[in-house]
């Protein structure tokens, strides 16, 4: 299971427009274990409006990755 576990550095750079084509650009930063079944993840986020050098928003994004009990 994957938990939306917040964002850091979120910052809002351009205004998006209606009918706008966006890219999400995600890249692994770090992966820490945090206990035998939790993994928290950073990834950089880039949301990039095409036509426009100005991203429309950049964050680190977190994400807890929890694994089910061993059996």
């Amino acid at each position: 299971m994957s938990i939306n576990y917040g964002f850091n550095r979120l910052r809002f750079l351009s205004p998006v427009r209606a009918g706008s084509r966006l890219r999400g650009r995600f890249t692994l930063k770090s992966a820490k274990k945090r206990s035998d079944s939790e993994v928290l993840r950073e990834n950089a986020l880039s949301v990039e409006i095409e036509g426009q050098d100005t991203p429309a928003l950049v964050a680190d994004w977190l994400g807890m990755v929890v694994f089910p009990p061993s059996s």
